[in-house]
């Protein structure tokens, strides 16, 4: 392309100096004859004067009168201009014979101007094909006639036009050897910005920005090449967040925790993110892998090809089932438009854990009601009795009012733990946080649940290694976590048992550990034990009085404290419970 435009600007110089050359040659040609024409009759105009007509008429009567009128006219031969290619004839004006002139030749070419000088005016037309100049001037003397007869061959017009077109030969070689060099140049000079350019541009569709072209002046190419970088830069700018956006919707895509599947119209599978490849028990396939189309994947779901792809823009469909032994919500919707474009995008959320949660809500719901109407029944039976029944004796009197305490006691506590998971979810806890040395609390809440450890005959022992260091912690809701963890081991564990309370200073901080014989925990549950309403066993929980909370209110407490709380067990084995808290640092 450059070769070419270098080839076109040199043909285009050329041409242009051939043309100039050639016009101006013409014109110069044209206008020396037109010249020379006009010359030669304002020469002849000047000499033929009516007083040299006059002398001429003296001169030619009488004998001898041509002669002399020869003479004459040979006298301004200078003003004639006469020479070897304009010569002078002197004519009879009746017959046109030659009677003398400066001319070798004897006779004349009787051409249209001497016929209109025999005819009595004079000759002086000329025409541009003739290869002469004429002009015939009738002069009347005495009985006599004559005619005055110039010619002129235009042998010095030739010679003339020779030489100009010589000269203009030369000038157009020259042009064209300075309009060669003068093009060649100027071809590189807007060549190489172009050249440039085009580099460049090849550069920046094979991904290349480095590349700027240069721009060497402030013409338009100079302003296309500024342009070319300004455009460079802004489409390198533009693919580097087009990029940037592509990774993050790639990172996102295949980091999310919903799986995303993405198929063709013919239910091929073009992308699918991991989550999608665990929730489909296709985690052991890698990308590019064999995967299962649509049918495959959809048959548990009941939802045709078909059915899919002729939802309208902005439509989708919805299925709830079981697969691979988990709750999986899938949303299925089409994409893209056109015979060779589009597909269906899956959507699938794990919604096990949200029906786990909802079950165990229900369950909550199911078991709250049954701990408060049980209670509620008593206390309502106990004292209708009471109301009812006058002649009770003062004993009975005395157990049905206990039952009644007993019962308004459990429901305290189930409201009062409902309360506190409350304040922590909003946020309203009041903390108060003091720096104490938990030794104190942990022996009082020992002392405290000695009497219900008794009660169910089981052995309850306290070890504190050493000093322990001190803590910054609400002083009441550390002992309720205390309380809570052996409160949990005396109620889980079989009379005869033993429940071991140790505390010892670890990693700078306060470790407390409540080991048990109970009847442990399933390996299963271990990861849930934490969760609010959870129970391991529903049956022994409700008839103990639990609700599924304490341990959920524990962890919340030591997590806000910046502790930690872990539980080891295995079932029929016992189970331990860890508590540690950071130690306080020391006051300014």
């Amino acid at each position: 392309m450059v070769r070419s435009l270098q080839v076109k600007l040199v043909m285009i110089l050329v041409l242009l100096v051939v043309t100039v050359m050639t016009v101006i040659g013409i014109y110069l040609l044209n206008n020396v004859g037109t010249y020379y024409e006009e010359s030669f009759y304002s020469e002849m105009g000047d000499v033929f004067t009516s007083d040299f007509l006059d002398i001429f008429r003296e001169l030619a009567e009488g004998e001898a009168g041509a002669e002399r009128a020869e003479e004459y006219v040979l006298a301004y031969a200078p003003q004639l201009g006469l020479d070897a290619s304009r010569t002078f004839s002197l004519l009879d004006g009746r017959t046109g014979a030659y009677l003398g002139g400066s001319g070798t030749e004897q006779s004349v070419e009787k051409t249209d101007n001497v016929l209109a000088a025999l005819a009595g005016s004079v000759g002086m037309d000329t025409n541009a094909t003739d290869a002469f100049f004429d002009i015939a001037v009738p002069v009347t003397a005495g009985d006599g006639s004559y005619i005055i007869y110039i010619r002129d061959t235009k042998a010095s017009v030739a010679d003339l036009q020779q030489m100009l077109l010589s000269a203009v030969l030369q000038a157009l070689l020259f042009g064209l050897v300075i309009a060669v060099l003068l093009s060649v140049m100027l071809s590189k000079t807007i060549s190489r910005p172009i050249e440039n350019l085009t580099r460049s541009a090849r550069l920046v569709a094979a991904g290349d920005f480095t590349s700027k072209p240069p721009a060497y002046s402030s013409d338009e190419i100079g302003v296309l090449t500024e342009t070319f970088n300004d455009m460079s830069q802004a489409l390198e700018d533009t693919l580097a967040a087009v990029e940037n956006e592509r990774n993050k919707l790639a990172a996102v895509f295949q980091h999310m925790t919903d799986g995303i599947v993405a198929l063709d119209k013919r239910g091929g599978v073009l992308h699918i993110n991991a989550a999608a490849r665990a929730l489909l028990g296709l985690s052991g396939q890698e990308d590019g892998g064999e995967l299962p189309d649509y049918e495959t994947l959809s048959a548990p779901l009941g939802l045709p090809l078909g059915e899919v792809l002729s939802l309208g823009s902005g439509q989708s469909a919805e299925r709830v089932c079981k697969y691979n032994g988990r709750d999986l919500r899938f949303f299925f919707t089409p994409f893209g438009s056109g015979e060779h474009e589009g597909g269906i995008i899956i959507v699938i959320y794990d919604i096990t854990e949200q029906e786990r949660l909802n079950t165990a809500r229900r369950e909550f719901v199911a078991d709250i009601s049954h701990e408060l109407r049980t209670p509620l029944t008593n206390i309502r039976s106990y004292a209708e009795t009471i109301l009812t029944d006058e002649e009770m004796p003062p004993a009975y009197r005395a157990r049905f009012m206990q039952v009644i305490l007993n019962e308004t006691d459990r429901m305290t506590r189930l409201v009062r733990d409902l309360l506190t998971i409350s304040k922590l979810d909003y946020g309203r806890m009041d903390w108060h946080i003091t720096r104490f040395a938990p030794a104190e609390l942990i022996r009082n809440i020992v002392d405290a649940m000695e009497m219900e450890a008794r009660k169910r005959r089981l052995s309850l022992t306290l070890d504190i290694a050493g000093e322990l260091p001190p803590v910054a912690a609400d002083y009441d809701r550390l002992g309720q976590v205390y309380a809570n963890v052996i409160g949990n081991a005396i109620k889980y564990t079989p009379e005869g048992g033993a429940i071991a309370v140790s505390a010892a200073e670890k990693d700078g901080g306060t470790e407390v550990r409540v080991r048990d014989n109970g009847i442990g925990i399933p390996e299963n549950d271990l990861p849930h034990i934490f969760e609010r309403f959870y129970r391991v066993d529903k049956a022994r929980s409700r008839e103990s009085g639990g609700s599924g909370l304490g341990l959920a209110i524990a962890k919340e407490f030591i997590d806000n404290l910046n502790g930690a709380i872990k539980i080891d067990s295995a079932p029929n084995q016992g189970t331990t419970v860890i508590v540690w808290l950071p130690g306080a640092p020391e006051q300014p």
